[in-house]
This record gives C-alpha cells, sequence and structure tokens, in this order.
C-alpha cells in the first residue's frame, strides 16, 4: 500500500472516528429521554425520529459512514477500524457536556488508556494487506456465527439487568463490525457498479445497518454513555478485523514487532474499556 493512499486512509478514518462520535453523544443524549424499550422493539426508532437532535445525529451517523468509505477504499480493514475507537473520547466528552458536567476522574482514565491504545494500534496494522472479495460458503458461515453471537448477548443483557450495557453495547459493535465489512466489499467494488448492485452485499449492508442502528440505540437506553460505547468501539474493529482476515483474507503484519505493538495497543484499548464500563450508576431520565 502507497504512502499517500495510507494517509488518506488514516485521515479519513480519523475523520470517520469524530463524526461517529459526534453521532454517539447526540443519540445517546435523546435515547436516554425516550421510554425504554427492548432492543429490537420498532417504537424506539419511531419515537427518537421525532427529536431534531436525534435526526441531527443521524446525519453525523451517514457523513461518519461515507468517510469510512472512502478510508477503507484507500486502506485494508485492519488499518481503517481501529482509527474508530477514537471516537470514543470524542463521544465521552460531548456527551459530558450536554449533560453540563465535567468528565468524571474515571472516564478521563479510561479515555486516555483507549486514546494510547489506538496511538500504538494503529502504527502497527497500517502495513496490513488489502483484502479481495469474500468466498460465499465462508460469508454464510460467519453470518450464521455471528447471529447466534449477538442473539446470546441480547438474551445475556435480557435475563442480567446489570450486565445490560456492556452486553447490548457488544451486540451492537459485533453488528456494526460486520456491516463494516461489508462496506469494505462494497467500496471494493464501487468501480464496478453493474457487478456491485447485483451482489448482495449492499443490500445486506443496509439490513446489517438499520439492525446496528437498532442495537445502538437500545445500548445507548441502559445508562450512562461510558459502558455500552466502550463496548461497541473496541468490539467492532476486533470483529471487523477478524471477518476481514477470515472472509477477506486481508493480511496482518508479517514482522513479529509490529504484532508485539498489535498486542500491547489492543491490550491498554481494553483496559479502557473495563474502566469505562465500572463508571459510577447512570444518569436520571429526563422527559
Amino acid at each position: 500500500m502507497s504512502g499517500p493512499a495510507t494517509a488518506v486512509a488514516v485521515a479519513t478514518g480519523l475523520a470517520s472516528a469524530a463524526a461517529f462520535g459526534l453521532a454517539s453523544a447526540l443519540q445517546h443524549h435523546q435515547a436516554g429521554r425516550v421510554t425504554r424499550t427492548g432492543a429490537l422493539d420498532p417504537a424506539l426508532l419511531s419515537s427518537l425520529v421525532r427529536r431534531p437532535l436525534w435526526l441531527l445525529g443521524v446525519l453525523a451517523d451517514g457523513l461518519a459512514v461515507a468517510l469510512q468509505a472512502v478510508g477503507l477504499r484507500f486502506g485494508p480493514v485492519a488499518l481503517v477500524q481501529p482509527l474508530l475507537i477514537a471516537g470514543l473520547p470524542v463521544a465521552v466528552v460531548l456527551s459530558a457536556l450536554l449533560e453540563h458536567r465535567r468528565p468524571s476522574g474515571r472516564e478521563v482514565a479510561g479515555i486516555l488508556l483507549c486514546t494510547a491504545g489506538l496511538a500504538v494500534l494503529a502504527p502497527a496494522t497500517a502495513t496490513a494487506g488489502l483484502g479481495g472479495d469474500p468466498g460465499r460458503r465462508s460469508a454464510i458461515l460467519a453470518g450464521l456465527v455471528l447471529a447466534a453471537v449477538v442473539g446470546a448477548l441480547l438474551l445475556a443483557a435480557r435475563l442480567r439487568n446489570h450486565w445490560s450495557p456492556v452486553a447490548t453495547g457488544t451486540a451492537a459493535g459485533v453488528t456494526v463490525g460486520a456491516g463494516s465489512v461489508l462496506l469494505a466489499v462494497c467500496a471494493l467494488r464501487v468501480d464496478h457498479p453493474g457487478r456491485l448492485l447485483t451482489s448482495i452485499a449492499p443490500y445486506a449492508l443496509i439490513a446489517v445497518g438499520l439492525l446496528g442502528l437498532a442495537l445502538t440505540q437500545a445500548a445507548f437506553q441502559t445508562g450512562a454513555l461510558g459502558a455500552p460505547l466502550a463496548a461497541l468501539s473496541v468490539m467492532e474493529p476486533v470483529v471487523a478485523v477478524a471477518l476481514a482476515v477470515a472472509v477477506l483474507h486481508e493480511h496482518l503484519p508479517a514482522a513479529a514487532t509490529g504484532r508485539v505493538l498489535a498486542a500491547i495497543g489492543a491490550t491498554a484499548a481494553v483496559a479502557g474499556v473495563v474502566v469505562l464500563s465500572r463508571r459510577a450508576p447512570a444518569r436520571a431520565r429526563a422527559g
């Protein structure tokens, strides 16, 4: 991958992360102000769609996806997706501002850990190779496995209320991560519109994207932003990179140094998730 292509992938990936952070803060702010529903209850989205700030968050989401698609056109999933973790500190800070409070010490510590992990992880994956078209059998198998994982997570969230923020956020992250790989497939085929439109990828992307949106809003209803968004933000690149390697046949950095740095960065990011997941109790809901 050339230097200019890497620069475009990194720049658009970070811009996408900032847009995702804004979208998450606005959507969390509004999702906490409607009657709590089930994760897949259509009433949730129908209630939110009447709120202008939530719609602004959806527009920010759309911008983020467009920027992400550009990044995936120039760089591999293994490079672009981890950059989206940068949206987590943006969202936590903006959420605190919307709630007219200062970020807590625990939030600051979690943000710093996630940011440090990203700073180490991104350069370590910059040499990853672009993938190719997925095989039908591997794509179907991956889809079935991920559907089972999401179902199990939603069941855990329903049976164990105290697990709900992390379990629902993780389910959203798994879904959005799968959507990111579908987006990468569409980006690879964008030069051949006929081939793109006659494949299942763009239509699967729409379906998975809507499911991810519903799960994300349900996760945002579970209380404070930190836990569900941290779970989503880290699980998304984990699932996306795993799928990129297994289904798109992307090649991760072969050098031992790169793999060690990637492991260190990922560990720091996960530590940030743990810190944010143990944040103080959920805020009260306004009408």
